[in-house]
């Protein structure tokens, strides 16, 4: 077995002997093959030393480890990164995260955590690399769509419903929404269908294994349109493995005309699956600042985990340029990413959500100008898939 090349970046000399000293216990597995005490000089030593694993301090001089990890994302993307820090809060995790890195260690750390992390880690991106390029050259009969966000409150779960329901009612498909945001998944509510069975219900019933046993844990929302809602309470994430979100995708697939999913913002491994597997990530953004760096740092992990341009095509939700903002400085700042602009009207979207009831199921919708938008963006999934 090769062994996995490590190199340490920390500016604190004792805590790279330290893990020096911890990986030196297995010269069997880990291999030291640098060591950095900023951001500049991992970028220079990369290409000379060849890691396959950076272990990251996430405050360090001169480049600090957060922006250092961005550049590796970009630049040797099959680089795996590991933040180190004495920060444990999520926002800090998901920040790393954002950043491209593919987990996140508290120090002080315990010797059996950090080398199980590191081990867990590499085998996790190498076994992904595998599995990315076999779903590559897989052919399924579906279409699989996912709207992504790395912020939350930017309307995706919206989109998602009001894009399905009219994939299903004037093009005619038949369409499977899954809401496959775990902890806080709200497509029911949307609807107005807080108390039907759910993902969870279906895996705790050990009913994943065909669509025969999954058909009846979905929700028919019209004739060409069925649901598979999100759990209701955050913490069953816990109880809803990668393996089962990847039988129902896979048993239902060969069933429908389009998948559409929506997801959770993170990188775990469900969305990790879900993100590999779609045909076309739709990454919705709004026109706020902030969330349009977090887009940005979101599309270049996207970058990093082997997706091209044709996979993700950034959708912004919510357009309004009366906010500092303007049109031409999202298009030059995105290019080729950008696919679809929604515009804000927010007294629609707030009633609508508010009665449970999709603007997008009137007959009137492209009467409206954020209906004919979402049906814009409908037809455009078409001419990506010719």
């Amino acid at each position: 077995m090769n062994k996995i090349r490590i190199l340490i970046a920390d500016d604190i000399l004792e805590t790279t002997t330290l893990i020096k000293k911890i990986l030196s216990m297995d010269k069997d597995t880990f291999e030291v093959v640098g060591e950095a005490s900023n951001g500049e000089d991992v970028i220079k030593l990369i290409p000379k030393v060849k890691p396959d694993v950076v272990l990251m301090d996430i405050n360090m001089p001169v480049l600090n480890g957060l922006e250092a990890t961005e550049q590796i994302t970009n630049t040797f993307p099959e680089v795996i990164v590991i933040i180190m820090s004495v920060q444990g809060e999520n926002e800090y995790l998901k920040k790393a995260m954002l950043y491209g890195a593919k987990e996140y260690i508290i120090k002080p750390f315990d010797v059996d955590d950090l080398v199980e992390t590191i081990r867990v880690t590499h085998a996790k991106h190498k076994e992904r690399q595998i599995n990315l390029a076999s779903r590559q050259e897989q052919t399924r009969d579906g279409e699989v769509v996912t709207f992504f966000s790395s912020k939350g409150g930017v309307g995706k779960s919206v989109l998602a419903l009001n894009s399905s329901i009219i994939l299903s009612k004037k093009f005619n498909k038949k369409v499977l929404l899954l809401d496959m945001d775990l902890q806080f998944g709200d497509i029911c509510i949307l609807i107005n269908q807080i108390n039907q069975k759910n993902i969870l219900d279906l895996v705790d019933d050990g009913q994943a294994d065909s669509y025969e046993n999954i058909s009846p844990y979905l929700y028919k929302y019209n004739e060409n349109l069925d649901i598979l809602f999100a759990p209701g309470k955050p913490e069953a994430l816990e109880y809803i493995s990668r393996d089962s979100v990847e039988k129902i995708i896979k048993n239902c697939v060969k069933h429908y005309d389009i998948l559409m999913i929506d997801t959770g913002i993170n990188f775990n491994d469900n969305t990790l699956f879900i993100l590999d597997y779609a045909h076309t990530i739709l990454f919705v953004s709004t026109m706020e600042i902030v969330a349009l760096k977090n887009t940005r740092l979101g599309l270049n992990v996207m970058q990093s985990l082997g997706y091209d341009k044709n996979k993700v095509k950034l959708v912004i939700n919510k357009m309004n340029t009366s906010y500092g903002i303007s049109k031409k400085d999202v298009e030059e700042t995105f290019k080729d990413n950008l696919f679809a602009m929604i515009p804000e009207k927010e007294k629609i979207v707030s009633v609508s959500v508010n009665k449970g009831q999709p603007f997008c199921d009137s007959d009137r919708y492209n009467k409206i100008k954020i209906g004919q938008a979402i049906e814009s963006l409908c037809d455009g999934l078409f001419v990506l898939q010719r």
